[in-house]
């Protein structure tokens, strides 16, 4: 008896697969790579991989963070985000203390005693003494003498012109009603001019105030390079507002009789140079 034979088993083709990099136009093969099918899966899994990696490293390593991870904010970011919050901060403090100042120079030039922002204790020994208003006024008057050192509230004007040798042209074609006279607590001069006369800048500079005062009316302040202020009150017209520059001859305002202390139309003049009154006749031609 014959032993049966064995049957044979057909080998099982082996899957292959090839990759192949070809020129779209004349399909030459460029590359070509042949993988098992378990290869074709780790190739899969290490580029996926590969791809994760390369992602982190990119969102944790790089400027992407920002715009990739909700809420990250940079240490640059945060130290711009400080330096702007302390520059408010700052302007701030800087504004108030600039709206004190000219809230203090308005009360001097209505002879009013400013409220005691630089030196309660000052004011308050100055009252205890039993001093009059002239000597608080005084005081008042040392006190804006050093804020305006060492504040500089706004950009002054550019020197130039006649300005700067000294001459300083007059505020209005008029004559001298009421000259200066510390006494009597009037701190500049009268001039008296005819209606609708318009009311020029003495000088280059930048206005500090425009607006109305229960005693001076219309008034403008204008600061003067040097810590020189020109101060024109009782006007029935302001033609600029606060921050606007000028020049010599600008017209700033119109005459008027606004105030409770004016007792006719005119202009009040008066001239300040560091924080204290100077005689307008000494620094300016007036018509007596």
């Amino acid at each position: 008896m014959k032993p049966k034979k064995k049957p044979q088993r057909t080998p099982k083709p082996k899957n292959r697969y090839r990759l192949i990099l070809q020129e779209e136009g004349t399909f030459e093969e460029k590359w070509a790579l042949r993988v098992k099918p378990g290869q074709l899966r780790w190739l899969a899994l290490g580029s996926i991989l590969a791809i994760i990696a390369l992602t982190y490293v990119t969102v944790a390593y790089t400027p992407m963070r920002e715009w990739a991870v909700p809420g990250y904010t940079s240490s640059e970011t945060k130290r711009m985000q400080a330096e702007a919050w302390r520059l408010t901060d700052s302007l701030s403090r800087e504004l108030d203390v600039q709206s004190r100042y000219l809230k203090n120079m308005l009360a001097v030039l209505e002879g009013r005693v400013p409220q005691p922002d630089f030196s309660t204790e000052s004011l308050t020994a100055a009252e205890d003494s039993g001093a009059n208003t002239d000597a608080l006024r005084n005081r008042s008057l040392e006190q804006l003498r050093h804020r305006v050192s060492e504040e500089d509230a706004f950009a002054v004007g550019e020197p130039g012109g006649l300005a700067d040798a000294g001459i300083w042209m007059s505020p209005v074609d008029g004559r001298v009603s009421d000259a200066w006279n510390p006494s009597l607590g009037h701190w500049g001069v009268d001039l008296v001019a005819p209606a609708n006369s318009p009311v020029k800048s003495v000088g280059p500079g930048t206005v500090i105030f425009a607006g109305f005062t229960a005693g001076g009316g219309h008034t403008v302040i204008i600061q003067h390079s040097d810590d020189r202020l020109s101060v024109y009150m009782h006007n029935s017209r302001l033609d600029v507002t606060t921050g606007d520059r000028v020049n010599s001859g600008d017209v700033v305002a119109i005459i008027g009789n606004s105030g409770d202390h004016s007792t006719g139309p005119h202009l009040h003049f008066e001239w300040w140079e560091s924080g204290s009154p100077v005689d307008p006749a000494l620094r300016i031609s007036l018509a007596p």
